[in-house]
């Protein structure tokens, strides 16, 4: 919970810091942790909608991650991981239909694109097994595009 109260943080002063006094450098450093990047992507395939917000500090990772599938219910929630070689491998924190649930992601970061990692297999809830070795992931075909940060 920690964590996705410091990306809100972190994203609303950075949605402030064009507005702010040009003097006023103190407006970012005390929310900002220090060396951290933001980074948001976006994914669309018909009408199907997603949205990936980053905040990368070193080899942690906290952000959202939005899926707005048509005609199914929209997930909400925030993601928390690290990234080693470009893979993220995060816990996916989110509501849908009311319901509040838990379960992995993996995406691959490449420059301007990021891949979502296709599951190996599902255990028997139904939550997603990647495999631990990062060569052997298998990734969607059609990346996010890094979009501008909102």
């Amino acid at each position: 919970m920690r964590t996705a109260i410091a990306f809100v943080i972190l994203l609303s002063a950075c949605n402030q810091a064009g507005t702010g006094n040009k003097n006023d450098s103190t407006a970012t450093e005390n929310t900002t942790p220090q060396g951290a990047v933001a980074s948001c992507y976006n994914k669309i395939t018909g009408r199907d909608t997603i949205k990936l917000s980053l905040v990368v500090d070193e080899d942690k990772v906290n952000g959202t991650l939005e899926y707005n599938i048509y005609e199914k219910d929209k997930n909400t929630g925030v993601i928390a991981g690290t990234l080693q070689d470009n893979i993220l491998r995060a816990t996916y924190e989110f509501q849908s239909e009311g319901v509040k649930s838990t379960r992995n992601v993996v995406f691959k970061i490449m420059g301007d694109q990021a891949y979502e990692a296709q599951a190996d297999s599902l255990t028997s809830d139904g939550l997603p097994v990647f495999n631990g070795d990062a060569a052997l992931l298998k990734f969607e075909p059609s990346p996010f595009k890094k979009i501008p940060c909102e």
